[in-house]
């Protein structure tokens, strides 16, 4: 039976952890508050329902998934390094903060023009593009710094190395990643014009590893939320190495796809499909599973939150991941399949937010809302991925403005009344963790670094 724990004892890269936590937490309300914000900026302009809506849609996708995941991300990273690297880490912190500051007031500044591509939504404005960069070099740096100040644990099986391990990995994903979309940015067939095509290929292959970064961490972020809530696993910290260092393998047969194929192949599309679908589901699905053995096996565990958290959580994962099966056709069942991923991602981060809080010189959060606000986002988000998932059975197009498709369901509850409903609880209850969390972290921590 093993259990596992990542403590951090030295002040200064405990202050740099909590740097990263509240630039994640900061970004993931900006990604909540953008449309609001927007609207009220922009009143005495004339601007179309459209843009409105999908420069929104855009800045709102953004924010989520790649500056609060990758913040989230820092933290480990962080956590995982050495302060010999401080001073990078710092740097690397001003790249994503300004960065994310010009991405947000990119539309204030110069036409929209929001372009709904997959995996990096973009404004095709030169701000946002200035702005994305910087947020990439950032992401790139305290990346590079979680790798080479760890590189000791790439042959350590215990659980603590494993923990250690599986952060690494996610940080070498990461980079690789990055590296994915230099090269298809460098290697673009020149009469491509620019536009959601062109974006679309930039970031096929890096947003689909990319993905591994996040099951990485979730993985990890399962394996200590177990543990803290007194799960012990089934299986031994050399299996669980051994998981990671599997899904690493698959990562880098993705590049192979640059040397096989043209970037307009169809076979490079389906390649990384595959990738992902086919090598990203083992690992996390094991994991998975010991956890759920644990939490119901064991009685009496506690924080009885973060048990919900969990469960939540890989629920969420496992009915995104089912879903993929199912997508044969764009509809929004592909969104259902990668919202319940994502979400499953995200429920877990704030859930570890929660604990790092007092971890990291904090108050506690309030249990009675924390509690609240795990239930209400969990019911909230199913909601939406069961309305998109049956709309799409139905084929209800992706990214439309409005619920006013005729699917033809004749029902009491329609697919549009699930995703609507789900939807506005899951931002009520997401608007609730930073009212949860944003507090606390505001009054200071009782322990200074």
């Amino acid at each position: 039976m093993a259990q596992y724990s990542l403590t951090c004892l030295d002040k200064q890269q405990r202050s740099l952890a909590v740097s990263w936590l509240y630039i994640a937490v900061g970004f993931l309300l900006a990604s909540g508050i953008y449309p609001l914000l927007l609207a009220l900026a922009r009143t005495t302009y004339e601007m179309p329902w459209k843009d409105f809506f999908y420069t929104a849609l855009v800045l709102h996708v953004d924010f989520t998934v790649l500056w609060w995941l990758l913040g989230i991300a820092g933290v480990f990273w962080t956590l995982n390094s050495s302060l010999r690297w401080e001073r990078a880490n710092k740097l690397a912190m001003i790249f994503v903060v300004v960065g994310g500051m010009i991405v947000a007031i990119a539309p204030l500044l110069a036409d929209a023009n929001p372009l709904t591509n997959n995996y990096v939504p973009m404004l095709e404005n030169r701000y946002f593009i200035k702005g994305l960069m910087m947020f990439g070099a950032g992401v790139f740096l305290i990346a590079l710094i979680g790798l080479v100040s760890a590189l000791k644990v790439w042959d350590d099986k215990s659980e603590s190395g494993s923990i250690h391990f599986g952060m690494t990995t996610s940080a070498a994903i990461t980079m690789i990643a990055i590296l994915c979309v230099v090269w298809t940015f460098f290697n673009m067939p020149s009469d491509m014009e620019l536009g959601r095509s062109y974006y679309e290929l930039l970031f096929w292959a890096g947003g689909h590893v990319l993905q591994f970064t996040h099951t990485a961490l979730l993985m990890v972020t399962w394996l200590l939320l177990g543990s803290i809530c007194g799960v012990k696993l089934p299986i031994s910290s050399r299996v669980i190495w051994w998981l990671f260092a599997i899904s690493m393998v698959m990562v880098l047969a993705g590049p192979l796809a640059f040397v096989q194929y043209d970037l307009q192949d169809p076979n490079f599309t389906v390649w990384f499909v595959w990738l992902m679908r086919d090598g990203n589901g083992i690992a996390p699905m094991i994991v998975g599973l010991a956890v759920l053995w644990g939490l119901f096996k064991f009685k009496n565990l506690s924080d009885h939150y973060m048990k919900a958290s969990l469960v939540f959580s890989i629920s969420l994962f496992a009915t995104g991941g089912a879903l993929g099966l199912f997508v044969a056709e764009s509809s929004t069942l592909i969104t259902a399949h990668y919202h319940g991923s994502i979400v499953a991602v995200t429920m877990a981060f704030m859930a570890m937010t929660y604990h790092w809080l007092p971890e990291f010189g904090f108050k506690s959060p309030s249990v009675r809302l924390a509690t609240i606000q795990v239930y209400a986002y969990a019911i909230g988000q199913f909601m939406h991925v069961i309305g998109l998932a049956w709309g799409g059975g139905h084929g209800m197009k992706r990214k439309v403005v409005g619920t006013t498709q005729d699917i033809g369901v004749q029902a009491w509850v329609t697919p549009q009344d699930l995703v609507g409903v789900g939807g506005v609880v899951a931002v009520l209850s997401g608007i609730l963790f930073a009212a949860v969390v944003l507090p606390v972290m505001l009054k200071g921590r009782r322990e200074e670094a």
